[in-house]
């Protein structure tokens, strides 16, 4: 099938690095105004090592570790962003010479972006994700573990606080950061007055322009030398990480910066409760101080290391602020939110489960992006914005099911409802990897090499190429007064009483017209049951319960799709349930529909409420739907806005990969058309005496061959 609008690019992997690269080479630039040329030199720096080291990797790994040059870019502007070029404390600058100046304060971050694109980005990217935020951890470690015997800390030397926060907090705390950066800094061992820095005489003011804000407030708001080089104005990190946000809105979570920032102020009104002083003056401390806002913006929003469900991001927002305050109070380091992100990173894999969206009667109508066109581009690995589980009609987690399905994960894609699908292919347009992630859910088109494999393993007879591999095909109709001849209900009750199988998997209306997937595990269950159901309903997450129940012999009732997909699930679990038996009835399907849409249409042509309806039908091109003994009718290609857009790809009428397949065509009005393809097929019919006679199979195939026409059409289109 593809990817569905694949001219049309809303967003990929390389626009969203350009924006973020551009966010983040404003802030560099701007930067110089306040640090002077050694933020120029650190930048480029440690974005050359990023880049260069990037390219070798590539290089020496192959298709392990492709070139991704804008990626590493970002990293390596990170890293420099999070640098320090000063401390905040009257500390004896020459026990950490590189913070205090010298050759040492351009060598450490190319240590750091070294180590952490080659360790924390490359080579952890290969477990299959990012643990923890490549920057924030090689700093840690780097800078960590080399002061450690000069400050007698296990502390980061660049945010050890002189404050007791554990006390009333003053203003007279904030007057002394600015006092302790020199005004002169030392570059590759000239001398050179940073101009723009602020005055010694006056700390307050800025280049020419005097401070019009109270002391405090132009300490931690517009230009701050009390952290790092990317953190020296949070005026100027909050506009720009606003704006990056507005532009990729989508695509970066703002979420966690949002409930970063809220969670902060709200535990920051606690401390000062607790603690006494001005709570106000504790929040802007909190909120403000070192470079929290450069890392609330450019760090903590890091796709590949946060969760990638709405709460997830918001869960982990509100942990990062708690953390943060909590390490502030209670150690004295005041970059405890690079800290308290690596520490939330680490909870992300369990993040990810919480929060994800559950199916509903009325799918999720998704405003997708306005795109442009670009009829080339190029696929990535997933950069885990989590878009894609927001925009799925279903409301499914294709990325979540991808990752599963690679790891041939059958429990997991069962629990994820990988059936699901619905063919919208949203989760393919909004990708900015373009990971073509429909491809990945069970009841996707088999391949002909996957179709194959699936033949020869599981069914046997003569093939047609237009209804599969058979050994018989007969009408027939059963002793139960069902649709089409009851066989179906015939077969299931026959398998029970003959203990081929003891429960299965079937479809039943629960509410009005509203069907959901039951398992029957008695005669009775199988009756109520019975009559068929035209849209579409998840089954998986049933075969999972009965599995983890100890169930070994189970048949399933299926349209195609949900056949492609036990099938695909049964050879992953066959490695694990070696007596695990399936019988799988397929039903012939044209088309099935989406419930909401299916309800609106059956008033709007008919005036009549589809919940009501006593059985619903379709024969020789014709949607009957009877209330109260009577019939109404009308064409089935008048429903074309009710049909799902899998069907419209899907190009399989009689259920190919079935055991046995039923269906009406073919068969006069009260039977069932029967096509037995396989051993466990031909067993289920052995004992069930069935009225047999004749099938039309012309008719039969000539609705395969329109249903495999307009799949073709549909997927080159």
């Amino acid at each position: 099938m593809g990817i569905q609008n694949s001219d049309k690019i809303p967003m990929t992997k390389d626009l969203l690095m350009k924006y973020t690269l551009l966010a983040l080479c404003a802030i560099a630039f701007l930067s110089y105004f306040a640090w002077g040329l050694p933020s120029l030199v650190i930048s480029l720096i440690s974005v050359g090592v990023a880049v260069g080291c990037d390219f070798l990797l590539s290089m020496v790994m192959g298709s392990k570790g492709p070139k991704n040059t804008m990626s590493a870019a970002v990293f390596g502007l990170i890293v420099a962003m999070s640098y320090s070029l000063g401390l905040p404390i009257a500390m004896a600058t020459e026990t950490i010479p590189t913070l205090a100046g010298g050759y040492e304060q351009y060598m450490y971050p190319a240590i750091i972006s070294a180590f952490g694109l080659i360790v924390f980005k490359k080579l952890q990217g290969l477990a299959g994700r990012k643990y923890v935020n490549p920057a924030a951890i090689a700093k840690l470690l780097i800078l960590g573990l080399l002061f450690m015997p000069a400050i007698s800390s296990l502390l980061p030397a660049d945010h050890v606080a002189v404050i007791d926060l554990q006390n009333p907090l003053t203003e007279s705390a904030f007057e002394g950061f600015p006092s302790y950066y020199p005004m002169e800094t030392t570059i590759f061992g000239s001398t050179l007055l940073t101009s723009y820095a602020i005055d010694p005489a006056n700390p307050y003011t800025f280049g020419s322009f005097e401070n019009p804000l109270p002391d405090v407030l132009y300490n931690m708001l517009v230009v701050k030398y009390h952290g790092w080089i990317g953190g020296f104005s949070s005026i100027i990190v909050m506009a720009i990480g606003v704006l990056l946000f507005a532009v990729c809105r989508r695509y970066i979570k703002w979420r966690i910066t949002l409930s970063y920032l809220v969670a902060t102020v709200l535990f920051a009104g606690v401390m000062g409760f607790i603690y006494g002083g001005d709570p106000i003056l504790r929040i802007i401390f909190h909120l403000f101080i070192g470079s929290s806002i450069f890392l609330a913006f450019f760090m903590a929003t890091d796709p590949a290391t946060t969760p990638i469900t709405h709460t997830g991001q918001l869960i982990f927002g509100i942990g990062l602020g708690v953390l943060t305050i909590l390490i502030q109070v209670y150690t004295g380091f005041l970059g405890g939110s690079i800290l308290a992100l690596v520490i939330m990173n680490l909870t992300s894999p369990v993040l990810d489960n919480v929060g994800k969206l559950r199916q509903q009667r009325k799918k999720i109508e998704a405003k997708l992006p306005d795109a442009k066109h670009d009829a080339t581009f190029m696929t990535y690995d997933c950069m885990r914005c989590g878009a894609c589980m927001n925009v799925c009609v279903n409301a499914l987690s294709p990325i979540l099911i991808k990752q599963a399905h690679d790891k041939q994960d059958a429990n997991k894609l069962m629990k994820l409802n990988a059936e699901y699908c619905a063919g919208c292919g949203n989760c393919n347009f909004v990708c900015p990897a373009r990971i073509d992630l429909e491809s990945y859910t069970l009841g996707y088109n088999m391949s002909t090499k996957d179709g194959k494999e699936i033949e020869q393993k599981f069914l046997n007879g003569t093939e047609d190429e237009n209804i599969g591999v058979y050994t018989k095909i007969f009408s027939a109709k059963g002793s139960v007064d069902g649709q089409d001849g009851g066989v179906v209900t015939d077969l299931l009750l026959s398998g029970m009483q003959n203990d081929i199988f003891d429960s299965a998997i079937v479809v039943k209306r629960t509410d009005g017209y509203w069907a959901e997937a039951v398992v029957a595990e008695n005669i009775d269950d199988v009756k109520e049951a019975k009559g068929t159901k035209y849209i579409r309903v998840n089954m998986m997450a049933k075969l999972k319960d009965l599995i983890a129940k100890g169930k070994r012999k189970i048949a399933i009732v299926g349209t195609a799709c949900q056949v492609r997909a036990i099938r695909r699930l049964q050879k992953i679990l066959l490695k694990k349930y070696a007596n695990l038996e399936l019988t799988i009835i397929g039903l012939f399907c044209y088309e099935i529909f989406d419930y909401q849409k299916l309800k609106e249409e059956t008033k709007r042509l008919l005036d009549v409420d589809l919940d009501l309806a006593e059985k619903t039908q379709i024969q020789k091109g014709q949607y009957i739907v009877q209330i109260d003994g009577k019939e109404h009718s009308v064409s089935v290609k008048e429903l074309n806005a009710a049909v799902e857009k899998r069907c419209i790809h899907c190009p399989d009428f009689t259920a190919i990969y079935s055991d046995i397949s039923v269906g009406s065509v073919g068969s006069p009005d009260g039977y069932s058309t029967v096509i037995v393809r396989s051993d466990v097929g031909q067993k289920l019919l052995q004992k069930l005496d069935l009225a047999k006679g004749e099938v039309d199979k012309e008719e039969v195939t000539k609705l395969s061959i329109l249903k495999k026409k307009r799949a073709q059409k549909n997927m080159a289109a």
